[in-house]
């Protein structure tokens, strides 16, 4: 915008410098002032071209990123309710059937897209059971309910944790392609890249190092 209007003044004032000029501006000097002016406007438009790629890159990924989430989260969390039920039946442990019981919840209310109430019960998860068999679990779907809801700061911060704190858990890879993810989705190229070789390197045999591959394979592929 602040070239625009630049742009605009520099054109006003050659055409008033030309018009109320008492002699008349050599053509060479003219020819000067417009060759100025069309690389101005070259830049400019070089400039919306960009920004234009960018917002559709941005907007493909965030697409991608949504068919990711209902293609794969809702297998998972049909599975792991089915798990949580076998779970129940096999426990005579008060104190973990509580826990497994939290956790279904939490999980069917995500199921059910009442993201607010599961992020409440997840919470509570981490609460009430800090050192239970399930906080790497409720850290990581509590990062996949802000990711579906365009709260990537709030994401990155549980999907960290579950890499940092919880390193050998299954949720490990997973968490660390989100962070993938999110950097991608932020146009942090050199960030996503240093997530997806780590989950390629520490987790080399797991689903979520195939879509690193994939994933950089795709950035490499349209940089060329």
């Amino acid at each position: 915008m602040k070239k625009l209007i630049r742009l605009y003044f520099v054109f006003a004032l050659v055409l008033s410098l030309h018009s109320y000029s008492d002699e008349e501006e050599p053509l060479d000097l003219i020819y000067q002032k417009l060759n100025a002016l069309e690389q101005e406007i070259a830049t400019l438009r070089g400039l919306v071209e960009e920004n234009t790629y960018l917002i559709e890159r941005y907007q493909e990924l965030q697409q991608q990123r949504y068919l990711d989430l209902d293609k794969r989260l809702h297998d998972l969390l049909s599975d792991e309710l089915e798990d949580l039920d076998n779970e129940s039946l096999n426990t005579s442990n008060q104190s973990f059937s509580e826990e497994i019981d939290l956790y279904k919840k939490a999980l069917e209310l995500f199921n059910a897209s009442r993201y607010s109430e599961a992020l409440e019960a997840f919470r509570k998860l981490i609460i009430y059971f800090p050192e239970g068999n399930y906080s790497a679990d409720a850290y990581f779907w509590s990062g996949e309910l802000y990711l579906a809801q365009d709260l990537l700061e709030d994401a990155r911060e549980n999907y960290l944790v579950v890499t940092e704190e919880f390193n050998e858990h299954n949720r490990a890879p997973d968490s660390l392609y989100k962070l993938g993810v999110i950097e991608r989705i932020l146009l942090n190229e050199e960030a996503a890249t240093s997530h997806f070789s780590k989950l390629i390197q520490e987790y080399p045999d797991t689903g979520a190092a195939e879509l690193a591959k994939k994933s950089m394979e795709t950035s490499i592929q349209e940089s060329n």
